[in-house]
């Protein structure tokens, strides 16, 4: 036992001491993503991989969390990046919603990719958006975006938390319980098709439309939201467009880390889309410098700025 813990500290030392010798030290930086099954999770996971791929004196580790979990996190240096919802950062810049206080310290690093939310229902008296009032509604486990959608949407329809039962579940448990019937609501905004939705629709759930008069009134109201619509076909039985709303999924860091790590990050992303698309296409199909600032109503972090600056996108 000894002679293996010398032997690993041995190994740790020449290791550092290699780097060091390169002449970098080994930053780490921890990218909070979501629950596991989550799109979130598996976007964090393969920029944790294109990072270490890129040799750049950062090691990145995914970590599982929620957009407010995220939000959170990074405010406390609990991680150095974090996947977050457009929704979810205007009420942590505002201090609404889910934040008792304006979280003013995150930076906008890079938009990943939109995200429609698919309305989806089980059981066949959800005919409206409007029939979630008394109904067992899935608001997603705490600490993830989804409370905050379910209930901007929700209050479109004059429904409040008062007027469902809530129930929290991660992903996984989400779409078993729409499935089964033991939530009868719930809303996910992910790419559209999506293998998780796909397979909730064989099993029975629908997507619903969001009525025009309502998500005209959303967009209005909150404007880091977009109109969407998921085309006639995505879906098996859904041959008519479905209308919705769609909030973009963004990358996020805080004014505490530092300018390099960032710089470092933005640069090996943005070098490595390609292999980005070929390994996770449903998620990184649009993601380029074109749409590097979708949805970007904050302070950019200087790292990122630095990145952007150099390849022209920013003057």
């Amino acid at each position: 036992m000894i002679r293996k813990t010398v032997k690993s500290v041995c190994a740790a030392a020449a290791f550092l001491g290699m780097t060091a010798a390169a002449g970098f030290a080994v930053d780490f930086a921890r990218i909070g993503t979501s629950s596991v099954g989550g799109g979130f999770y598996l976007i964090g996971n393969t920029i944790a991989q294109i990072g270490n791929a890129a040799k750049n004196g950062v090691n990145y580790t995914a970590v599982t969390g929620g957009s407010t979990k995220n939000v959170n996190g990074l405010a406390k240096g609990d991680m150095e990046f974090g996947m977050c919802q457009s929704a979810t950062v205007d009420e942590a810049l505002n201090g609404s919603g889910p934040f008792k206080a304006p979280v003013k310290s995150i930076r906008f690093v890079a938009a990943i990719y939109p995200m429609p939310c698919h309305v989806l229902v089980s059981g066949e008296d959800m005919k409206s958006v409007a029939d979630f009032r008394g109904k067992r509604i899935d608001y997603g486990a705490i600490g993830q975006g989804i409370e905050t959608y379910s209930r901007i949407i929700l209050n479109a329809y004059g429904i409040k938390d008062e007027d469902v039962t809530i129930n929290r579940y991660g992903k996984t448990e989400s779409a078993e319980a729409l499935k089964t019937g033991e939530v009868q609501g719930n809303f996910w905004t992910t790419t559209a098709p999506n293998a998780q939705v796909t397979d909730m629709i064989t099993g029975g759930v629908r997507l619903l439309s969001i009525d025009e008069d309502k998500r005209q009134q959303i967009v209005k109201e909150h404007p880091y939201f977009a109109l969407a619509t998921i085309p006639g076909g995505t879906y098996d039985k859904h041959p008519d467009d479905v209308n919705t709303i769609a909030a973009i999924g963004v990358l996020l860091s805080d004014e505490k880390v530092s300018e390099d790590v960032v710089y470092k990050t933005v640069k090996a992303m943005f070098e490595g889309q390609e292999e980005l698309k070929k390994r996770l296409p449903a998620y990184f199909s649009n993601f380029g410098r074109e749409h590097a600032l979708d949805g970007c109503a904050m302070e950019i972090h200087p790292g990122a700025l630095k990145y952007y600056k150099e390849i022209g996108l920013i003057n």
